[in-house]
């Protein structure tokens, strides 16, 4: 699999993979939960930073 086509699944998998299983596990009309908010900012930031890791590897700095 080509490095940057792996880096950009890894960026846009697991934020979407998060935010699908908190819709479709929330509670109807419980209002904003933020622990899912700020651990999902946390995934998003994560999986951002090892994807463009994974997407410059073997690239010239």
């Amino acid at each position: 699999m080509d490095n940057k086509l792996l880096g950009n699944f890894i960026i846009a998998f697991p934020p979407a993979a998060y935010v699908t299983y908190i819709a479709v596990m929330k509670e109807p009309n419980s209002g904003i939960d933020w622990p899912s908010i700020i651990i999902g900012a946390f995934i998003g930031m994560l999986s951002y930073a090892i994807g463009k890791k994974i997407k410059s590897k073997g690239e010239v700095e």
